[in-house]
């Protein structure tokens, strides 16, 4: 049986972040989604409160799709499209810099590469942000912040992973002159006073709803600090679990490529008679 066979190069680029996305799904759909079921029916409540002190009636407005729909179908296709773009990216990073290394000298393992990259990436778009913006119930926040939000997230985001490319960058053309761990100690601290910079810089949003007090005492308490706290806790816990997952299995498609190009050479060495071949 040959073994100069090929992985496809598509396919090792999509299948991490599938496998990445469906243990994502799954996790979510045991842990996150009682939590956004919560916190849409906290969301209610307010709004019937809202209504009574308005002196009206609380109308529920027509659902384009069902929770049951939402929770299901909309959440896996939503979380599986995002792990595959993740995917895909941690396919061009993880190419990139093992071709960096390579022409600089480095033998990287391909397994502890792959790891290692899919921590720096899980700090640097997910850990780093959600520091200075963690997430929120989707009942968390005002929709006439909703703008400012987005764009002061996506510019921590962009500045994070910017950041940390330039200190990758960095660390990697210093280590040459000065070793390698001086250029990683001066590229994270770089990386770090920037990061501490944008923090400061960066607006802060407190829009945790509070309780609202009608005529006859207390109608809605604020939104639970239980469930506001394990939502983020499981959302990084999930984000973590993604990228473990996507590393892992391309640390594992690696190698069995990895195996068969060492198989085809032993098998080009025998047939053409190469000393120290077995005939």
């Amino acid at each position: 049986m040959s073994l100069n066979v090929e992985l496809p190069p598509m396919l090792r680029y999509l299948v991490p972040g599938v496998v990445g996305g469906v243990v994502s799904f799954a996790f979510s759909r045991v842990m996150i989604e009682p939590l956004i079921s919560s916190s849409v029916d906290y969301e209610g409540q307010r709004e019937h409160a809202q209504a009574q002190l308005a002196g009206s009636d609380h109308e529920h407005g027509h659902e384009l799709f069902t929770r049951s729909v939402q929770e299901n179908f909309g959440a896996a296709v939503g979380i599986i499209a995002m792990a595959v773009a993740m995917g895909v990216l941690f396919a061009v990073a993880y190419t990139v810099l093992r071709t960096v290394l390579i022409r600089r000298g480095f033998a990287p393992d391909s397994t502890g590469l792959a790891l290692v990259l899919a921590g720096g990436m899980l700090a640097a778009i997910n850990v780093v942000p959600g520091l200075k913006y963690p997430p929120n119930p989707p009942t968390v926040g005002l929709e006439e912040t909703i703008g400012a939000r987005s764009s002061a997230f996506l510019t921590i985001t962009v500045i994070a992973v910017v950041g940390a490319c330039v200190a990758v960058a960095v660390g990697l053309a210093w280590s040459r002159r000065w070793g390698s761990w001086p250029a990683a100690a001066v590229a994270s601290g770089g990386y770090g006073l920037v990061i501490l910079v944008a923090f400061v810089w960066l607006p802060s949003f407190h829009e945790v709803p509070g309780p609202i007090s009608g005529p006859v005492g207390v109608l809605v308490e604020g939104f639970p600090a239980e469930v506001l706290g394990e939502f983020r806790a499981y959302s990084v816990l999930n984000q973590a679990l993604m990228w473990l997952t996507i590393g892992a299995t391309w640390a594992c498609l690696s190698a069995i490529s990895d195996g068969r190009r060492a198989g085809a050479r032993r098998e080009n060495v025998i047939s053409r008679g190469l000393p120290g071949s077995s005939r």
